[in-house]
């Protein structure tokens, strides 16, 4: 059965069933993405006298503690309170909804190989996504944007990402994604930033600051299967009520038609 909504004066009919999670599973106990060689997360029982929150023995219950970098290991969503000395949660501005989104594919380029321009000193071997990878792909503005990087594989699901093999947006890839009106905006990558700018975040403050009050969100260490082809969907984004500026993700693309 499917599922009817009305955007933009427009009625669409999209199909549950064909739901596409873009989320990296979080292996507490196995290999996880990461970046800044942050310390793995992990999930151990919780320990109280006699207690132990663990099954054994067919006896007791399983009661986890869970530490983790939501940043930095896994799937996550977050917002403007991530650069901003404000309380802006993450809860409070993603909601529940269907969002029309694009799918597309870039191939980052060197440095050495554009002319766009970044807010810091970059080298010419390091990675970027550019303005014009962009327009190639994408022309009229939509809500959401998935973008998936080439090469595409399953390494990406465990990758240690660091200065040399981290792309990034130049100034004018995200300055044409505000033209583009994107308001949440998922990437295989985790970050739109150089992995150092000095602290500046020039891009996160360019995305988030430009239309207050400050109702978009990044997505980042989001992984899409090559069996998903670029194109328009509809995207749907869970998260668990975190008064935080970020919490762990759960990204859905689903097929549509337009009534």
């Amino acid at each position: 059965m499917g599922l009817s909504i009305t955007k933009d004066h427009k009625n669409f009919q999209i199909d549950p069933t064909s739901a596409v999670c873009l989320a990296i599973p979080y292996d507490y106990q196995g290999s996880q993405p990461n970046f800044f060689d942050s310390p793995p997360g992990k999930a151990v029982p919780f320990q109280d006298d006699d207690f132990i929150g663990e099954v054994k023995n067919d006896k007791g219950c399983n009661v986890m503690i869970i530490n983790q970098n939501i940043h930095s290991t896994g799937t996550h969503t977050e917002c403007a309170g991530h650069i901003l000395e404000k309380d802006i949660y993450i809860h409070d501005v993603l909601t529940l909804e269907f969002i029309r989104t694009e799918l597309v594919s870039v191939t980052p380029k060197k440095w050495s190989e554009t002319n766009e321009s970044y807010h810091c000193n970059v080298e010419n071997d390091d990675w970027v996504i550019t303005k014009k990878e962009l327009s190639d792909k994408l022309s009229h503005s939509t809500d959401g944007l998935v973008l998936r990087t080439l090469p595409n594989d399953a390494e990406k699901l465990t990758r240690k990402y660091n200065a040399t093999n981290t792309a990034f947006f130049t100034t004018e890839a995200i300055a044409y994604l505000e033209n583009l009106k994107i308001k949440h905006l998922v990437v295989d990558l985790p970050t739109i930033d150089r992995t150092n700018d000095g602290g500046l975040l020039g891009n996160h403050h360019l995305f988030f600051e430009s239309k207050p009050p400050y109702k978009k969100t990044i997505t980042e260490f989001a992984f899409i299967p090559n069996s998903i082809e670029e194109g328009s969907y509809f995207m749907l984004i869970e998260i668990p009520p975190m008064q935080l500026d970020a919490a762990p993700s759960r990204p859905f693309l689903f097929k549509f038609e337009e009534k």
